[in-house]
């Protein structure tokens, strides 16, 4: 997913992290240094965090779903959690303000 997607959503903000992980998804065939090849231990992964209002949550969940799904098993997961609050540490603004 290319990040102008999440940025038209006017979010205040994400961050992105490439990850490596093991799920359901087929592991990749990496080369070795003998012309060989072998199951890589490890998928790459993207982490997206992302803090929104309430009433972004769906439109944020349907943008990547839609802009990332295949249909096949292994693509990742979206969690959904409650922030007791949050803190701008330059602005030292609280709540929604600070996002």
């Amino acid at each position: 997913m290319q990040s102008n997607v999440l940025l038209a959503l006017d979010l205040g903000g994400f961050t992105y992290y490439t990850v490596s992980g093991r799920g359901k998804r087929p592991r990749p065939m990496v080369p070795s240094g003998r012309g060989g090849r072998f199951p890589s231990a490890y998928n790459v992964n993207a982490d997206i965090f992302v803090v929104v209002p309430d009433n972004k949550v769906d439109r944020v969940i349907d943008t990547i779903t839609y802009n990332v799904s295949t249909g096949l098993a292994g693509e990742g997961k979206i969690f959904v959690s409650n922030i007791e609050d949050s803190v701008d540490i330059g602005t030292k603004n609280r709540g929604e303000t600070s996002l």
